[in-house]
This record gives C-alpha cells, structure tokens and sequence, in this order.
C-alpha cells in the first residue's frame, strides 16, 4: 500500500466532506460560539484515539487475544462491509450520531464527534492495518493528512457548507461508501489468501 493509497482509504472511511451536515447538527448544541472548540477537540482526540490503536492495538490483539493480522483483516474488512451498506441502506451513521440538549464544547468533541463519528471502529482498523500491513510511517502519514484536512474543512465548515449544499454532501457520502466497502472486499481477500496460501 503506497502513502497515496492509505491516506485515500482512512480518507474514505472517515468522510471529512459527506459528514458536514452532521458536524453542523452536532455543532447546534454547543453554546453560542464555541462550536469550533468542539471541532478542535474532535481532531484532538480523534488523533490520539487512532494512533493509540493503531501502536498499541495489536500487541493487545496479540497478546490477550491471540489473534494475528489475517485475522485481523478478515473481522475489519466484514466490519467496513457492513457499515458500508448499513450507511449506504439506511444511514445508521447519522441515527448513532443524534444529540438532544447543550453540552460543552468539550463533551461534544469528544462523543460523539471523536468517537464514533471520526475515528469509530472503521477508522481504527484501518489504520491500524494500514500499520501492520505498510508501516508506521504511512499510518501516522495517512492519519495526519486526514485530520489536517478534516481540521481546515472545520475551520471553514459554513462557507463550505454553503458552496456545496447539503445534497452534494449527502451523495459525496455515499459515493465514500462504496469506497469502503471496496476497502472492505480488499481486506476480506487479503485474509482468506493468508489462509488459503498457508502451509498445511
């Protein structure tokens, strides 16, 4: 996998573009003017949330679990299959995402923004694949371009907004997601020939 090549599939899966209209809903319960401490937050914790996994998870995975990364690769890859289609179907995404109240900005960045929006189960195994599978440096490379986007995308999120409507933010999404089911079918391949090529 090239540096392109994952910072294009982390890309897909956390959508920085398709997820501006619920970045926006979310923002509405923060208190006046401080929606873009939540974002900040959100990039914040997000980072961490995903480098974390991605160095740590699988010596986790390893140790505790006993599960190696074809194993790995077979669970992600039906993982991002699933919310592909659950997303692409139904929208599940924007249901799991649905906040009712005000809350800090702080609390907002953190759940659900950080987690499960941006960095949720699809973006920790992908990074953390793309880590066993390609390195670390295209994993922290990937992790940091998205992010960094995803920052500037929130910096300028209503003029954003605004340029392209919610309906072209709504296709963009589901465009993403066929990206990852792609990425999904990839992963799943890509375990069952580790099985199928082993030695018996």
């Amino acid at each position: 996998m090239s540096y392109v090549e994952a910072i294009l599939a982390l890309f897909a899966i956390v959508d920085p573009v398709g997820n501006i209209p619920i970045l926006l809903h979310v923002a509405e319960h923060t208190p006046n003017g401080q929606s873009q401490k939540a974002f900040n937050t959100a990039v914040a914790v997000g980072v961490i949330i995903l480098l974390t996994f991605s160095f740590a998870g699988n010596a986790i995975l390893n140790r505790v679990f006993h599960v190696n990364l074809a194993d790995l690769q077979l669970a992600g890859g039906i993982l991002l299959l699933i919310i592909a289609i659950d997303h692409l179907i139904f929208g599940s995404l924007r249901r799991s995402v649905e906040v009712t109240g005000t809350f800090s900005p702080y609390e907002i960045g953190c759940v659900p923004l950080a987690c499960p929006l941006l960095a949720g189960p699809g973006a920790m195994v992908t990074s953390l694949t793309t880590l066993e599978s390609s390195g670390p440096a295209k994993a922290v490379v990937a992790i940091a371009v998205v992010f960094g986007t995803l920052w500037l995308i929130m910096r300028f999120i209503q003029p954003i907004h605004r340029l392209l409507g919610k309906i072209v933010c709504v296709v963009f999404s589901k465009v993403m997601c066929l990206f990852i089911a792609s990425i999904g079918v990839h992963l799943i391949m890509s375990g069952l020939q580790y099985y199928f090529s082993a030695p018996k």
